[in-house]
């Protein structure tokens, strides 16, 4: 669905609540992440999106003949891509402490994706993710990265098709 490796992101919010699990509380993030992506990652949500959200420049000299940087409707805004999805992993870092003290969720689940397509073949993406820390240093170690310049994020969404409300 989607999937990026160490791409420059930005942690917005954090949201924590408690869930409770039969008679066990457990503590819950809710993140909100936003990058910049190339529009070839509209390829990874489905093999139509870019081509109906972007065409060819029209100039000859262009030798690639996947880019496709101009956007057909910019009137469109930010748009809202449906669903929910399990297991997805997800990994921060700071680009300035050479892979020391990564943050890494390998059970996460996303439900909410917004992204705006721009002219010029970029893509701002927004996700809201929704993490349960193992203890509450990996909490603390999550604040650390909120609104933090150079962080670099990795994530991996596995499951095209979402999963079903029933599952939750």
């Amino acid at each position: 669905m989607m999937r990026f490796e160490n791409h420059p992101v930005r942690l917005e919010h954090i949201n924590t609540r408690v869930e409770f699990h039969g008679e066990e509380e457990r503590l819950a993030l809710d993140l909100t992440i936003k990058a910049d992506l190339p529009n070839t990652a509209l390829d990874d949500m489905s093999p139509t999106l870019r081509s109906s959200l972007y065409e060819a420049d029209r100039q000859p000299d262009i030798v690639d003949p996947d880019s496709t940087p101009v956007l057909r409707n910019p009137q469109l805004g930010t748009l809202h891509w449906a669903g929910k999805f399990a297991g997805v992993k997800l990994a921060l870092r700071d680009e300035d402490r050479d892979g020391l003290g990564d943050l890494r969720f390998v059970d996460a689940r996303l439900d909410r994706v917004h992204f705006q397509p721009k002219d010029g073949g970029t893509c701002s993406f927004i996700w809201h993710i929704h993490v349960y820390p193992d203890d509450e240093a990996t909490t603390a170690h999550t604040v650390y990265f909120l609104r933090r310049p150079h962080t670099l994020g990795t994530m991996n969404v596995p499951d095209p098709n979402g999963i079903e409300d029933e599952q939750e």
